[in-house]
């Protein structure tokens, strides 16, 4: 059975109507990779920097899938505006939490688009 990255992918994957070959071509890598993220239990070791990809060309949001593929290292504050920034965050009320995220990501989408 698939583990929930791998069902994740596939379903981003299928609904962008995108098959695996293409899917290898846009991040460069190989289909049989990708199979196998999206097939095996357990996630396979894939580095973090094709995970994003991955998310970016599926368009996931990264964190989800760093998450899901057990990379949160990759998530965990490293600077002091980071770990402020966290805590801050963490002491929002969810609702609060969701718009700050909800305001972010449009704001981020506006940027990558100019």
């Amino acid at each position: 059975m698939a583990s929930e990255l791998g069902k994740l992918l596939r379903a981003a994957r299928k609904r962008k109507d995108m098959g695996l070959r293409e899917l290898a071509r846009t991040i460069k890598k190989s289909p049989a990779m990708l199979t196998r993220l999206e097939n095996e239990d357990d996630v396979p070791a894939v580095s973090p920097d094709t995970l994003r990809a991955i998310a970016e060309a599926l368009d996931l949001v990264v964190d989800q899938v760093l998450l899901l593929a057990k990379r949160t290292e990759e998530l965990a504050p490293r600077t002091q505006l980071e770990i402020a920034l966290y805590r801050r965050f963490k002491d929002l009320r969810k609702a609060d939490q969701k718009q700050v995220l909800r305001d972010l990501e449009e704001r981020y989408q506006k940027d990558k688009s100019s």
